[in-house]
């Protein structure tokens, strides 16, 4: 087998750069380094991502987007909003805010109002068209900026907004937005109509969906075929392998693990070449590893107390089937004992964080009776520990 040329090496190089910044913004801007390297492998890229996960590359001059459908798994993490502050931004992507129930709510409701309106906003009068927005429902929906939570939510929306390139702080103070009243410092939006116009990737399908499970349904982009089946289990599978933590086999249809079983270096090594990451194969599944942490949206093992908890229970799970919620909190308790001095926080409130980290791994899921821990677990044990400090 001939070895690759230095120029074959540059292509897989820059076509892998492009590949994870897509995988990794939502809106990829003309601004980022990868840009470049995505208009220049446009079509390949396109190709690739459309043969493996039966995704859709959209490029205009300003952006890049990749229209992505989401596994079962990525459905339970929620969308984290980065700060509009530096030192919101310098936090753990994991520990930014939730785009919540109460924020969902409130950012499809200024999307509707942005697209209502002009080329330019400014926050009191976009906080107006989104109450109205919400009045115009059926049944309507309540929207109180006199409320501080309320303001300070509608803040998190721009802020995800911002972050998107949707809209651009031309004049004025960020703090405005949170602010009841506006003053001289009033924050002046610039809206970006063709990210805006890019936010729904089946405008028709969501005006005629009643439920959510309608805008998840594939079965219509699928021939119904053996070779359609086949399309969408590699699809589906591949889309695990890079948006899941681990894909386990034990969770897989009989139709998808045969599928695997047959398909598996195939998918493992598609995956490997255009990301970047490592498949780590087990018996239990496969874990596609990110050596540089740059596609992780949470970072584990890492340096704050929560994720050291995390880490520290693993020792507690391996080789277990199942554990009790005692139990964990005994665990727990031991290890404020031991490291009290630096963590300076309670079992309870500790052992909470740890279990939203660890399930939210696939370390650990719920079960009769407790907890039941999963095999990834077993990768984490006997951590050794030189310094808990809160980060």
């Amino acid at each position: 087998m001939t070895a690759p040329s230095s120029l074959d090496l540059q292509l897989l190089e820059q076509q892998q750069e492009a590949a994870r910044a897509l995988l990794d913004h939502p809106f990829l801007g003309a601004e980022h380094p990868a840009f470049p390297l995505v208009r220049r492998h446009e079509r390949e890229l396109a190709r690739r991502f459309a043969e493996l996960w039966g995704y859709r590359l959209e490029t205009t001059p300003s952006f890049a987007r990749v229209l992505k459908r989401p596994t079962d798994a990525s459905l339970r993490r929620p969308i984290r909003i980065r700060p509009g502050t530096v030192s919101g931004r310098q936090r753990p992507r994991d520990e930014w805010p939730r785009l919540d129930r109460r924020r969902a709510v409130l950012l499809f409701l200024t999307l509707a109002a942005l697209e209502r309106g002009g080329q330019q906003t400014v926050v009191g009068e976009l906080a107006r068209a989104v109450a109205e927005a919400g009045a115009g429902c059926e049944p309507g929906i309540g929207v109180d900026f006199e409320l501080r939570s309320e303001r300070l939510a509608f803040a998190d929306v721009l802020d995800l907004l911002c972050d998107w390139g949707l809209l651009r702080l031309d004049d004025g103070a960020r703090a405005s937005f949170a602010a009841e009243e506006q003053g001289d410092d009033e924050a002046l939006f610039t809206i970006d109509r063709k990210r805006l116009a890019s936010m729904l990737a089946d405008p028709f399908r969501a005006v005629g969906a009643e439920a959510p499970e309608d805008l998840l349904a594939d079965e219509h982009e699928y021939a119904p075929t053996e070779e359609g089946e086949n399309l969408r289990r590699r699809h589906r599978l591949a889309r695990m392998l890079v948006e899941d933590p681990v894909l386990y086999l034990e969770r897989l249809s009989e139709d998808e693990l045969a599928y695997f079983q047959r398909q598996r270096a195939y998918l493992e090594s598609r995956v490997e070449a255009l990301t970047g990451l490592v498949a780590e194969r087990r018996a239990e599944g496969t874990a596609c590893i990110d050596r540089d942490r740059g596609l992780t949206d949470v970072s584990f093992p890492a340096n704050s107390t929560r994720k050291q908890v995390a880490l520290l229970l693993c020792d507690v799970l391996a080789g277990r089937e199942r554990v009790t919620h005692e139990e964990l909190r005994g665990a727990v308790g031991a290890l404020v004992e031991q490291h009290g001095e630096s963590w300076n926080r309670d079992a309870d409130s500790l052992l909470a964080d740890a279990l939203e980290v660890l399930t939210g791994l696939d370390l650990l899921e719920s079960a009769e009776g407790g907890w039941r821990p999963l095999p990834l677990a077993a990768r984490f044990r006997s951590p050794t520990v030189k310094n808990a400090r809160e980060a």
